[in-house]
């Protein structure tokens, strides 16, 4: 085993195997060709006074200036064999290595090739000043970092970086070093790309990965899944339905995604938020068997029913027909609005076309339940009229019974409207003729002042025969007419 005393990102050193150590090579270093700017991992071979030199695989060793091995006692804190991770520097007098060209080491000549290489340099955020930072280098130099270039984002709080160390890479070098620009921003967007590399060959329907929201869209968010943005559609981003992807998700946010599909040639990463997790119809017909009562809102309104959220990502229909007993309804509005808590009955569940059939009259009882006992046949009743129709007069007789009366039993006069004699609204007297259960019909029929008291002597009759079986209402009339003119 050999050990790591510090790698290019400051991790404090430990213990790694020969395979390990391998791999690092063939990571990180061509064994024949190096450039600068390149991350190597390397053997120490030798420690000098001056220079640490260091396998890199090639036909050169790497040098390191063995000051940046001195730990806080002044004492080296190396020996031979152990691994180092060091940054290419310059190819000039061999090949000059270090360790991420920490600002203690920087001389000007240091800067410059770091300039001239494009190597990345440390430097702290001294202070605001206008259209920028000031920042600190080592040996005393200074630097400007113009506020777009301190980070790969809108930067609004400018006061947040003072303080904070980064690395940068150096834009202008001039007037002998008096005069340098350095960038942030540009080793965060190349990092960016290179981490967008690996991501892109590793992407592959169904692979599930970490992200972070960068941007809110009206139709979705974008998601960074590794220097990448992938689109998360509005209609990925939920079980339930999403109106607004800012009322589920805000910028920063760290999201666990699924990826639906990578269109390579336009580069082009789909992804979903909701699909990283569990389909909560996997086992919804066990947790609401048909005949379960819950509590739900309503989420959409139609003609022809409403939309009810009874769990998340779970919605159910309620058909107009099954809103109330108390008639037809022509449009679920006229019973429920967005946002109303309703208690419903699942009536039907298919899970594989992900539909639920609900209904709202099953919360209470059905009045034609016992609707023969309440309207017996001959029986004066009272109801409200509720509409004309073509026909005739549909009668209110209590919530969830609406009897029909016929135009021919109206009692109008021929050719007389029925809106004439009945107005909407109104209380009517009327009496039950027919009553039928199965087919939920109670029809109703007007009776004259004569026919009522014709009526009152029919139903004494029979109730002093004992019939229970009756014939027709004119029939047995006419023979209990028939007997009374016999007694005088």
């Amino acid at each position: 085993m050999v050990k790591i005393v510090k790698t290019e990102d400051g991790h404090q050193g430990g213990d790694i195997s020969p395979a390990e150590f391998e791999r690092m090579l063939k990571q990180n270093l061509d064994p024949e060709i190096v450039r600068p700017g390149e991350m190597v991992a390397g053997k120490v071979v030798s420690i000098g006074d001056e220079f640490v030199f260091v396998d890199i695989g090639g036909k050169s060793e790497g040098m390191i200036n063995v000051e940046e091995f001195v730990n806080d006692e002044g004492e080296i804190d190396l020996k031979l064999g152990d691994v180092v991770e060091a940054t290419v520097v310059t190819l000039r007098d061999g090949v000059r290595l270090s360790r991420k060209l920490r600002k203690e080491h920087q001389t000007d000549g240091v800067l410059l090739d770091a300039f001239e290489n494009q190597i990345p340099v440390e430097g702290k955020v001294a202070e605001v000043r206008k259209g920028g930072f000031g920042i600190e280098l080592g040996s005393g130099s200074k630097a400007f970092c113009p506020i777009s270039q301190i980070d790969n984002h809108f930067v609004d709080k400018a006061e947040e970086y003072p303080g904070q160390s980064f690395h940068f890479r150096i834009i202008e070098f001039s007037s002998e070093g008096r005069n340098i620009v350095v960038s942030r921003r540009q080793l965060l967007e190349e990092q960016d790309k290179a981490r967008a590399r690996e991501t892109r060959e590793r992407l592959k329907p169904g692979l599930m990965i970490d992200g972070t929201v960068k941007r809110i869209m009206p139709y979705g968010a974008f998601v960074d899944v590794g220097g990448m943005d992938g689109l998360v559609h509005v209609s990925e981003i939920s079980w339930d339905r999403v109106e607004n992807p800012a009322d589920h998700l805000s910028e920063g946010q760290a999201v666990r995604v699924k990826v639906l599909g990578y269109d390579a040639a336009k580069d082009k990463l789909s992804l979903s938020i909701r699909e990283a997790g569990s389909d909560p119809w996997d086992d919804v017909e066990l947790r609401f068997p048909s005949g379960t009562t819950v509590a739900g809102t309503v989420t959409r309104v139609e003609a022809y029913g409403a939309f009810v959220r009874i769990a998340t990502g779970v919605e159910g229909l309620v058909h107009v027909s099954d809103m109330t007993w108390a008639g037809r309804v022509r449009h679920a509005g006229d019973v429920v609005n967005v946002g109303d808590s309703v208690q419903v009955a699942v009536l039907n569940i298919d899970r594989e076309r992900k539909r639920i059939s609900l209904g709202m009259k099953q919360m209470h009882v059905d009045p034609f339940a016992n609707v023969g006992e309440k309207y017996r046949v001959g029986k004066a009743v009272a109801g409200t009229v509720q509409r004309i129709g073509a026909g005739g007069v549909f009668v209110e007789l209590e919530e969830g019974i609406v009897g029909f009366l016929p135009g021919s039993l109206a009692g109008t006069t021929r050719g007389e409207p029925l809106s004439a004699q009945y107005k909407v609204g109104k209380t009517v007297s009327l009496t039950v003729r027919e009553v039928d259960p199965e087919r939920r019909r109670v029809t109703l029929e007007a009776v004259s002042g004569e026919s009522q008291e014709e009526r009152s002597e029919f139903e004494s009759y029979m109730s002093k025969q004992g019939v229970n079986k009756m014939g027709s209402f004119g029939e047995l009339l006419q023979k209990a007419l028939s007997d009374k003119t016999k007694k005088k």
